[in-house]
């Protein structure tokens, strides 16, 4: 797929506690006013809400692949599992900030760039996610520039050229990542010359993903058949969280790129409640030879990566 045919598209439906305001300056406060410190801003706010997000590839691949046209429009549309909206919520927000933003620019001796540092308020301890799916949208689901679509029909239910692949998490058991408490994650992005070498990088430490319970129940979906499981990823020094300095993130001729410097910290790692079979059952009847049913439980202790480096491909 061509990199410049690329299109991300978002419904946005933030909560009430939202609010942002501008006000005008005066001439003498405008007088005042430079650039040199850049702009911090700071958001308040609870929950945030979207309908659906999507990755479109607008023209697809130009020659056939094993005798099949993949020509047309198409769509990785993430929304709710039941066409209701995704809740992100701040766990612990209060009236302070949740979200601080830092950006300024920098003429970096003749190599400029965008600097542009994202934090998480000390009162928030985690980031949970309410249940939601992924689909496989057809060119008949997939919105443009100049006209939105939506995966669901008028009634609420999925549209005939829409397929889900992926489920994440439960209303007894959402996506959750905990922070350490004492160094919250933080983000770093440079647009323009990249002097961290890197466009996205990471610091700061969380606690877990999903480190209550047996996990958040995860489900790859293929027709009426898949693998299901809970996954629960717990840091092995809990003093400490697991560290994401190393951890970066950017865009190169090679694609999008997602690496960890040097050795990171340790992670303790479970697939509990394994089951491959017909979707969300143990089945009686037979998957590719094999009766379906419960595989067990699976895990790894002290688990880290050095130098690790994921190319995409493709977009």
């Amino acid at each position: 797929m061509k990199k410049n045919k690329m299109i991300l598209i978002a419904s946005l439906c933030c909560s009430s506690n939202l609010v942002m305001a501008m006000q005008p300056l005066d001439d003498q406060s405008l007088a005042l006013t430079t650039g040199q410190d850049g702009i911090n801003i700071g958001l308040s706010t609870e929950k945030i809400n979207f309908n659906e997000v999507s990755l479109i590839d607008n023209n697809g691949l130009n020659s056939s692949i094993m005798g099949k046209d993949y020509k047309g429009r198409a769509a990785y549309t993430i929304a709710g599992t039941q066409n209701s909206p995704v809740s992100v919520q701040f766990v612990g927000a209060n009236s302070d900030a949740s979200i601080n933003m830092a950006i300024d620019t920098d003429g970096g001796n003749g190599k400029a760039f965008t600097n542009i540092d994202v934090g998480f308020g000390q009162s928030i301890s985690a980031i949970k996610i309410s249940p939601f799916s992924v689909y496989l949208a057809s060119a008949g689901s997939v919105s443009s520039l100049s006209s939105e679509q939506s995966i669901f029909s008028a009634s609420g239910s999925l549209n005939a050229d829409v397929k889900k692949i992926l489920n994440i998490g439960s209303e007894s058991n959402q996506f959750e990542i905990s922070f350490q408490n004492t160094n919250k994650p933080q983000v770093n992005i440079q647009l323009g010359n990249v002097p961290q070498s890197h466009m996205i990088q990471f610091s700061g430490a969380i606690q877990s993903i999903c480190g209550t319970g047996s996990g958040c129940p995860i489900m790859l979906v293929s027709g009426n058949t898949g693998a299901q499981f809970d996954l629960q990823m717990n840091a092995t020094n809990s003093s400490t969280g697991f560290l994401l300095n190393g951890l970066h993130a950017g865009v190169t001729s090679d694609g999008m790129v997602i690496g960890q410097e040097g050795v990171s910290s340790k992670m303790n790692i479970a697939l509990n409640n394994v089951t491959l079979g017909t979707s969300g059952t143990i089945s009686p009847t037979v998957f590719n030879g094999v009766a379906n049913g419960s595989m067990g439980s699976f895990g790894a202790v002290g688990v880290s990566v050095k130098d690790l480096k994921v190319n995409i491909r493709g977009l």
